[in-house]
């Protein structure tokens, strides 16, 4: 039997929920920008600002310089609560500022930042703001940061800090406004890691040494081995995709591919250090990445034949992941 490790152009994900779009994986790096989303002046609104929130302001973001253009790469969500302190906000206007200047107003709904390379955009419940939203929020405002088709460079942050969004809602008889400044240390590196194709073999057993579903044998550890990932990355994921689907009610169970002429069976993929089975098109963290130094670091993985039906019919058995990672 042998399962395929397939690497795949990997996702990149954001500073603190993933977002899978593909990037090419490289083998060299160097840092190709770090820059702020802080420039420009403060100003005053032309009202009292209720609240103001400050995006992506407690941690940076690491950037493969090589993203596609359109590319998510970090998101930020509020509540209602968070934004006007109610259950629910009554929008009744929005201003948008391009790159956080009060002289530059634009219809949005996407925004040109300070930073090379980087725009914004604001959704309510999921849907795009734009300078005519009239809304109410129910469940989250997101702010995206995502690739432009700008070449990203160095940049210096100026002082101060940037507001980007005015949110104008209904406050009982009145109206107040939530600003909204962006406010992420940012850097763009060239570079991600590869990912070798890998073949794990697993050893033949007997029929008999199964016991219901559920219940595993044959097991074998492997190693998924990243080459020569850059440093400077906050954080590398990795999660498996099957090819083929996954067997629903066991986790991290491949489905088989369709040369394969057993039945009855699938393969298991779990942590080697802990023996959880992995669940699948999840991201997990990379523990032997060091963001100083980059590397080559080994992710250790287990795979095992589990029985998924009633009845085991003896046979090949053949099954395949692709190797997704995301980078913060």
């Amino acid at each position: 039997m042998s399962t395929s490790l397939i690497p795949r152009p990997s996702p990149c994900s954001t500073l603190a929920r993933p977002s899978h779009a593909p990037v090419a994986h490289g083998r060299s790096w160097r840092a190709v920008a770090a820059a702020s989303l802080l420039a420009g002046c403060a100003f005053a609104s032309p009202h009292a600002a209720a609240t103001v929130l400050h995006a992506f302001g407690q941690g940076s973001i690491a950037i493969p310089s090589n993203t596609a253009t359109g590319t998510v790469v970090a998101r930020q969500y509020y509540t209602p609560t968070q934004l006007c302190g109610n259950d629910t906000c009554e929008i009744v206007r929005v201003s948008l500022y391009a790159n956080g200047q009060p002289s530059a107003q634009a219809a949005g709904p996407d925004l040109e930042t300070n930073v090379p390379g980087l725009s914004t955009r604001l959704l309510v419940d999921g849907r795009p703001v734009t300078s005519s939203t009239l809304a109410t929020l129910r469940g989250t405002a997101e702010i995206q940061l995502f690739r432009d088709s700008r070449t990203p460079r160095d940049t210096t942050p100026d002082a101060g800090m940037t507001q980007y969004y005015e949110i104008v809602y209904r406050s009982g008889a009145a109206e107040a406004t939530a600003a909204i400044h962006l406010s992420a240390q940012t850097g763009f590196i060239n570079g991600t890691c590869s990912v070798p194709d890998q073949t794990v073999t697993l050893p033949t057993v007997s029929q008999n040494t199964f016991h219901g579903v559920g219940s595993t044998a044959g097991s074998t550890d492997f190693l998924l081995r990243l080459n020569q990932c850059p440093a400077g990355y906050n954080r590398i994921g990795y999660q498996l995709s099957p090819v083929d689907g996954f067997v629903a009610g066991t986790n991290g169970t491949l489905a088989l591919r369709p040369d394969s002429t057993a039945a009855g069976i699938g393969v298991q993929v779990s942590d080697g250090a802990t023996g959880n089975p992995l669940q699948l098109q999840r991201s997990y963290a990379v523990a032997g990445y060091d963001t100083r130094t980059g590397g080559s670091p080994a992710i250790p993985l287990r795979a095992a034949y589990v029985q998924t039906g009633s009845t085991i019919v003896g046979g090949s058995v053949h099954a395949a992941a692709q190797v997704l990672l995301d980078y913060q």
